[in-house]
């Protein structure tokens, strides 16, 4: 099972890497962000329901969750690259965790890389929001699966 200690590692070293990239070129961290979305599975046709739908995207986002063996498992699909590049490092943040670490315990270093990539000035209004908005339907979907068990 990940800990929220390497939850927090992955994403400061995520943030990390597309500040390096961003300072070279910024359209470098974009192409990360690209392929990391790219190395995502795709969702299968049942996962691809209004239930997974991100509210508030300018593009179609959806999340998928389930909780194996006590720990979370999240998959998503966007039709945006960078949004799914931003989806893949939600993805890969949070996939592992507990539900409730998830819950209770991601919000902090969650806001830190947002904070220390600076979404919003690097995105337009609308696909920033996404970022925040894909957070909120993971946390969801780990908190109904907590209140499930």
């Amino acid at each position: 099972m990940k800990t929220l200690t390497n939850m927090e590692t992955y994403l400061r070293e995520t943030a990390e890497g597309m500040n390096s990239l961003r300072k070279m070129d910024k359209l470098e961290m974009y192409r990360m962000l690209a392929e990391m979305g790219d190395n995502m599975p795709p969702l299968n046709e049942g996962e691809q329901v209004d239930k997974n739908f991100v509210r508030g995207c300018a593009s179609n986002v959806l999340v998928a969750a389930e909780c194996v063996d006590g720990v979370m498992v999240y998959r998503g699909s966007s039709e945006s690259h960078v949004v799914r590049g931003y989806l893949a490092v939600l993805v890969d943040a949070l996939s592992g965790l507990s539900p409730d670490d998830v819950v209770r315990g991601s919000h902090s270093a969650v806001e830190a890389f947002a904070r220390d990539t600076d979404i919003k000035a690097s995105l337009t209004p609308n696909r920033a929001n996404a970022f925040g908005n894909i957070y909120k339907l993971m946390v969801t979907k780990a908190a109904s699966l907590t209140a499930a068990t």
